[in-house]
Parts: C-alpha cells; sequence; structure tokens
C-alpha cells in the first residue's frame, strides 16, 4: 500500500511537471530564423500579441535581419480559403497572399493600406513586384510562407541599402 502511494505520488509529480513545462513553452514566442540569401544576411521571425485592424484580428510577427538596422513587421489575416501577410516597415508596405492558386506579391488591400501609394513607389519595385507575383504554386505552410516573405521582401527594395533607412 506505501509503495502504490509512492509510485503514485512521483508520476503525479513529474506529470505535473512535464503539464508546467509544455504550458509555459506554448506561452513563449516562437522565433523562426534562416539564411535570406541577401546582403541582409541572417534572419530572425517572432510572433508579437495579436492586433485587431479595421474590425480583423491579426496575428502579427516582427523580421529582423542581422545586418539590418530596421524592424519589419507582417501581419497574418487568416481567412477560410486564404491567408494575408501585409509585410510593412517604416516607409513601405506589400501584401503576399497565399490560396490555392499559390503564394506572391501585390500592392496592399487598400483598406489596410497605410502609406500613400507615391510614398510606397518611392522605395517598392515594381519590376521585382511583378516578378514575385507568383513565387509558389499551392498552399504553403504559415512558417514556408514566413521564411519566403524574410528571403524575398528585401528584392521589393529600389535600393536594398535602404533596409538601414527602416528604423
Amino acid at each position: 500500500m506505501k509503495r502504490t502511494n509512492i509510485l503514485s505520488g512521483i508520476t503525479l509529480g513529474l506529470m505535473l511537471m512535464f503539464g508546467m513545462a509544455n504550458a509555459s513553452a506554448a506561452i513563449t514566442p516562437e522565433t523562426l530564423s534562416g539564411e535570406s540569401q541577401t546582403i541582409l544576411g541572417e534572419y530572425q521571425i517572432t510572433e508579437l500579441a495579436p492586433e485587431t485592424i479595421q474590425n480583423a484580428t491579426f496575428r502579427v510577427f516582427q523580421l529582423d535581419y542581422k545586418n539590418g538596422n530596421g524592424t519589419v513587421t507582417i501581419y497574418l489575416n487568416e481567412r477560410s480559403k486564404c491567408r494575408e501577410y501585409i509585410v510593412r516597415s517604416n516607409v513601405m508596405e506589400v501584401q503576399y497572399t497565399c490560396n490555392k492558386q499559390g503564394f506572391g506579391a501585390s500592392n496592399v488591400n487598400s483598406k489596410y493600406s497605410i502609406y500613400p501609394p507615391q510614398i510606397n513607389d518611392m522605395f517598392l519595385s515594381q519590376e521585382a513586384l511583378a516578378y514575385q507575383q507568383k513565387i509558389t504554386e499551392g498552399e504553403i505552410s504559415i512558417e514556408k510562407a514566413l521564411g519566403l516573405i524574410a528571403c524575398y521582401y528585401p528584392s521589393l527594395l529600389k535600393n536594398i541599402q535602404n533596409i538601414a533607412t527602416l528604423n
């Protein structure tokens, strides 16, 4: 009887320990990282607290580059048949969309745009934007989309050196 109580106590203690470890891991923001294959070098993406914009709740991610001085914010709007990623720095914004047809870049939906088109056009390469209209075929995971954004977004700048001014 004593042996059963001791084993039950140890088992319960272990279950509580693992449960608390799993709960604290769920609270810790997940970080994605990789190599951007640009002069900006390695990137790191961290999830932040969600935000509500125009009555829609967005997941928010912060994108930082090892060789960049500015931070880029990615707003993810998850809809039933489509995911929209609004990628915004202090000087320009662009939207990546993922649906059954594929994943690619476009101008930001005017409903969510905060920059006047003439300001955005000063930094955004329309040629690169046209090239990125379809990066992949079919739907991809959120993690893969964020990684592709980190790698492709810098080439949208007319002058990649401008990333230093995104502060």
